[in-house]
């Protein structure tokens, strides 16, 4: 599209009209060439009016008022043309003379507008092809969008396509030291905002990808998990305080299994099976990605099951556990740590983490049986905990050597 402002007005007298209060005045709109007209809405004697100026004569008994009123038509029709080129990526003269009417029949589509689509559709979807939690991160999502246009820009939505990367830049800008989020969170949450564009780009609403020459990629960051010494603390540890005690129980169990707390909240009877060799398995699908999960069942963790529940009486489709909201669950999970002495930033993910570092790899199970059981679509993923299992051997190895009886090659 050319950068070159094209957009001309002339203000022409329709003389094949004219009566005895004279000729109506109309406007003619010109962009890149496509021409509109449309009437101002007033008359003037053909010879009242300046020819060669377009504009009333001095002397002519209606100068001010017509003079402002083309003034003030002249202002609404670049005022339109303005907007229209921010909205569209070619315009034209029918374009500028419908907005200045009031007549615009072009629906001009917002980012807020298209994110609350998304985000309606995504709710219709809770519980058949996504979770609740998928909904809410891109709710939050969209508030911080809308927080960011309000500080930023102080507006409350903004046209697609005036979506450029410097607001991408300024966004991430935004939720790294206004919002004080840490850089992978920043990164999540613009990945979710990719989402948006991508469906805007889609249905041709915006041409321009803003994210182009943008990484996305998260750091590598060391995943909290407990030692085998803090996981027995918490363990052992007896709580006076029932919904303590139920909090840890469920924690411990998912540090047995390794399911995430969506998996763990969504866990029903029909998924809890006991083949003829006598060994409990869970076999479900997982609530973020629903790929299978397939865990054979440690004592520790079937002992729970039995503590909470008599799976004999629960019909297929009941849940294993009744479970808190996340948010209130790593509450307690905070006090637990306090309790139990453990300085760790205790969530109820690090026991996923725990499964996969101190139950299983650090037990000698293959990766690949971990990363089945832990429901990964790429192995690469789960690769990341053997890494931190390495790092575990290595720094027992340096812990060997300050004895000083060995040497580490």
């Amino acid at each position: 599209m050319s950068t070159r402002n094209t957009f001309k007005l002339l203000f022409l007298l329709n003389k094949s009209k004219s009566n005895n209060q004279g000729a109506p005045i109309i406007l003619r709109l010109t962009v890149n060439g496509s021409t509109a007209s449309m009437n101002v809405g007033l008359r003037i004697p053909e010879k009242e009016w300046d020819v060669k100026n377009r504009q009333p004569k001095p002397k002519c008994n209606q100068f001010m008022e017509i003079s402002m009123h083309m003034e003030t038509l002249k202002s609404k029709a670049y005022q339109a043309y303005g907007e229209l080129m921010r909205e569209h990526e070619e315009i034209t003269a029918e374009q500028v003379r419908n907005r200045m009417q009031g007549r615009d029949g072009d629906q001009i589509r917002t980012i807020i507008g298209i994110w609350t689509e998304h985000n309606e559709e995504l709710h219709k979807m809770i519980g058949k092809a996504t979770s609740y939690t998928l909904y809410q991160k891109h709710q939050t999502c969209m508030k911080h969008f809308k927080d960011f246009l309000k500080a930023q820009y102080n507006m409350k939505d903004l046209p697609i396509r005036q979506v450029r990367y410097n607001v991408v830049r300024e966004f991430h800008q935004f939720l790294r030291f206004d919002k004080g989020l840490m850089e992978n969170t920043a990164i999540k949450f613009l990945q979710n905002f990719k989402k948006i564009i991508n469906r805007a780009l889609r249905s041709g609403w915006l041409s321009t990808d803003p994210f182009e020459g943008m990484s996305l990629r998260l750091k590598e960051t060391d995943r909290a998990y407990l030692t085998e010494a803090e996981l027995k603390r918490i363990e052992e540890n007896t709580f006076k305080v029932n919904r303590l005690e139920q909090v840890k129980d469920l924690f411990i169990f998912a540090c047995y299994t390794g399911l995430s707390y969506s998996d763990v909240k969504k866990l029903k009877r029909s998924e809890i099976e006991q083949t003829p060799d006598g060994l409990w398995w869970i076999k479900t699908r997982r609530q973020k990605t629903k790929t299978k999960s397939q865990v054979p069942m440690l004592a520790r963790a079937k002992a729970i099951i039995d503590k909470h529940c008599l799976l004999e009486y629960l019909k297929a489709e009941e849940p294993i556990f009744k479970v808190l909201s996340n948010q209130k669950l790593n509450a307690y999970l905070k006090e637990i740590a306090d309790l139990c002495g453990i300085e760790k930033k205790l969530t109820f993910h690090v026991a996923r983490h725990t499964f996969a570092t101190t139950v299983t790899l650090q037990n000698g199970v293959s990766i690949e049986s971990v990363s089945r059981m832990l429901g990964h679509t790429n192995l690469k993923t789960t690769q990341h905990y053997a890494r931190i299992v390495d790092q575990k051997i290595a720094d027992d190895m340096r812990q060997l050597t300050t004895s000083g009886k060995f040497q580490l090659a």
